[in-house]
């Protein structure tokens, strides 16, 4: 996009796309540095679209994952190869049901382990997306929240992310996606960041035939920067994010980076 009409788009983008700033501002949210987002952006990405392909592969072998047991997956991610341990209870307590490794090339054949029983982190991983969802909201945007969970970069604990999902094909969900800070044993929830200010969801554009869009538009007001969920959308829809986060300040989600655009006044 052209230095010169990048005021004049965002400008239009934000003042249609975006309801209006609630009357009092939203709780702040806590705060990473940059780098520390575009990893966990990333994370997000790779769990996410690993997950999903590892369950579309369970399901071809597994119609039935409820009657199976499964109970959830956990990701473990070497940043080429992502083992998707899907748990499952039988009745006689938490274990490994079905390992399914995903790569660059797609998922890989499903793989019953020979040795079921957790590892003491599979466990703590687990309770701490369990204490997430128990601390879901009240109110959410729609049903069907995902999860994904990395360690904490500041501490001993865990970050759990709970994901809004599209309600529609194509339309992307900006909003309503929740962090978690959660203590090292998993147990304990010790805060709940909301990660956007409402439930906006950006609808696919109607373009000529041909035309492509140079990218999405959006206002982001609970902290000074973007946050992980712009890298994770970004990555995931293809699209780069211009984030207005206050008066001059946009910046630029692109290809898992993060980086502030030189505003022309």
């Amino acid at each position: 996009m052209g230095s010169r009409c990048l005021p004049v788009l965002l400008g239009l983008a934000l003042f249609l796309a975006h309801p209006a700033r609630a009357a009092e501002p939203p709780p702040p949210i806590r705060a990473f540095e940059l780098p520390d987002l575009q990893k966990m952006g990333i994370a997000l990405y790779r769990q996410d679209l690993s997950a999903w392909r590892a369950t579309d592969t369970l399901r071809a072998k597994v119609p039935d994952l409820v009657a199976a047991g499964v109970k959830g997956w956990l990701v473990e991610d070497d940043g080429k190869v992502a083992k998707v341990r899907f748990l499952r209870d039988l009745g006689q307590g938490l274990e490994a049901g079905y390992d399914v490794d995903v790569t660059s090339q797609g998922a890989g054949p499903v793989v019953e382990p020979a040795d079921r029983a957790l590892t003491a982190e599979e466990r703590t991983m687990f309770a701490a997306r369990q204490t997430a969802m128990a601390n879901l909201p009240p109110t959410l945007c729609r049903a069907g929240y995902n999860s994904a969970i990395v360690k904490d970069p500041d501490g001993d604990g865990w970050l759990v992310w709970l994901l809004a999902p599209s309600p529609a094909a194509g339309a992307i969900p900006v909003g309503g996606h929740y962090r978690y800070t959660i203590s090292a044993d998993g147990k304990t929830l010790e805060r709940r960041d909301a990660l956007s200010a409402s439930c906006l969801v950006i609808q696919p554009p109607q373009l000529p035939p041909g035309a492509k869009p140079e990218g999405l538009l959006v206002n982001h007001i609970v902290s000074p920067t973007p946050v992980e969920t712009h890298v994770f959308l970004s990555l995931l829809y293809r699209q780069p994010f211009f984030v207005g986060t206050g008066k001059d300040q946009i910046w630029i989600v692109s290809q898992g980076q993060i980086r502030q655009a030189q505003v022309k006044r």
